[in-house]
């Protein structure tokens, strides 16, 4: 595997429902940083973000800046939890610190019958609307789904009792004090912007950058704008 500039790999981890082609035009644009973008749930990570966080370190060597997106911004928490030590820099994307609450543990379960009864379709069909602000581009949509119809039900299964069952790492905040860049969609009705700026204001070395006319995936939905930050950061590790 390469090397980016600084030594460093950026770790990109995707968000729920889709896989790590979401992040094909961040990939193409980073040029000649080394990027590993693994698909959630990874192989062999089992059913939970510690695992996730194990098998995540087994693919790559030296320091890592993981860059997490809604789910990712769980896994990113938990790779701090384990290997602080490798973390050169950090970058949270439209996610929440907070563990489940009952309610949201309810929603998760009736998400999961959802999946079993009516697969990958059923839960696109109730989760599109969220997931984008009014202004989003039709084809934005249309590829997001694509990527998330061919997910999967047990896949989509596992990444959701992940996700139910993720720890509370609003206590990790204050430890993570390497140069951290936490990004939200203005228009993102899953994790607004007060859960992002709530992120931001408990880690020591963070800045908050909110994306104008932008819901749950700014990456997809307005990449200029979330390259932009994301080199910013880059800049300021020395990657």
């Amino acid at each position: 595997m390469g090397s980016p500039r600084g030594g460093y790999t950026v770790l990109l981890l995707n968000a729920f429902p889709l896989d790590a082609r979401m992040w094909d035009e961040t990939r193409r644009e980073l040029g000649d940083v080394a990027v590993v973008a693994p698909t959630l749930p990874p192989e062999g990570g089992g059913r939970t973000i510690s695992g996730w966080a194990d098998a995540i370190l087994g693919l790559v060597e030296g320091e890592v800046i993981p860059v997490g997106g809604s789910m990712g911004g769980y896994l990113a928490f938990e790779l701090w939890r384990q290997a602080s030590g490798r973390i050169s820099g950090f970058a949270l994307s439209d996610t929440r610190a907070g563990p489940e609450t009952d309610e949201g543990r309810a929603g998760r379960e009736r998400t999961i019958e959802l999946i079993r009864e009516h697969g990958a379709v059923g839960l696109w069909g109730e989760m599109e609307p969220k997931l984008f602000s009014p202004a989003a581009e039709p084809e934005v949509v249309a590829r997001a789904r694509a990527i998330a119809l061919e997910r999967s039900p047990s896949d989509l299964v596992t990444c959701v009792e992940a996700i139910r069952d993720r720890p509370d790492s609003r206590p990790t905040l204050p430890t993570i004090d390497v140069p951290t860049l936490v990004l939200v969609g203005e228009k993102d009705e899953l994790t607004p912007p007060p859960e992002a700026a709530a992120i931001a204001s408990g880690i020591p070395r963070a800045k908050l950058v909110v994306i104008p006319e932008s819901g749950h995936l700014p990456p997809l939905e307005r990449p200029e704008a979330f390259l932009a930050s994301l080199r910013a950061l880059l800049a300021e590790v020395g990657a």
